[in-house]
């Protein structure tokens, strides 16, 4: 596990553990930090994208179909 902090306010593409399309139902791969708006994630945990039909990708990875499931 390689768990990494981010700052939900300041994302712009963020990374597809922070990402709704992101298959991950019990939100296992992240966790909050405290503090308002900090957030941890696990880079190396893999669930399928169901934007781009089911392709397995990384917690760490981004693209530009990224929508944040954190509301802030």
């Amino acid at each position: 596990m390689s768990w990494h902090q981010i700052y939900i306010k300041d994302m712009r593409r963020g990374c597809c553990a922070l990402c709704r399309w992101w298959y991950d139902p019990t939100n296992s791969a992240i966790k909050p930090i405290s503090g308002n708006g900090w957030w941890s994630y696990d880079g190396d945990k893999k669930a399928r994208c169901m934007k781009t039909l089911g392709i397995s990708t990384k917690g760490c990875n981004s693209c530009n179909q990224f929508e944040c499931k954190i509301p802030y």
